[in-house]
């Protein structure tokens, strides 16, 4: 079976925000070392924005995932963070391809909805198994 890169990511997106959903207290959010600027998220430029220029405009993630397995229609790592506007906190997370750009940023509200604000066509890959 085979399916559209962007449907495999909402799968592995919802699944990976109903884990890390679960594992929250509901209302709570992590101490910030400083509060997200939804402003700068709008910065960011999918399919050209490395980990180092997302580092310099947001600062340290509050959390990373790596998931270390070889699909190369799966993004394997994800920064997360927290932030808070006139509608309530929501996490930001934005996926990063294996040469370290960034190819999707979500937002996620502690109630479950995920809203995908950019996303960037998967890069051709010669990777073969």
């Amino acid at each position: 079976m085979t399916c559209s890169w962007p449907i495999a990511f909402l799968m592995v997106v919802a699944i990976a925000w109903s884990l890390v959903l679960a594992s929250d207290a509901p209302g709570s959010a992590p101490a910030l070392s400083r509060e997200l600027r939804t402003d700068l998220v709008t910065k960011i430029r999918i399919g050209s924005a490395t980990r180092d220029g997302v580092a310099k405009l947001l600062g340290r993630p509050w959390r990373t995932v790596h998931y270390g397995d070889c699909n190369a229609v799966e993004y394997q790592e994800l920064w997360e963070y927290w932030g808070h506007d006139v509608r309530g906190s929501f996490k930001l997370t934005i996926e990063f391809d294996d040469a370290g750009i960034a190819r999707v940023v979500a937002r996620t509200v502690p109630a479950g909805g995920i809203v995908v604000l950019a996303a960037a066509p998967a890069p051709e890959s010669s990777h073969q198994h």
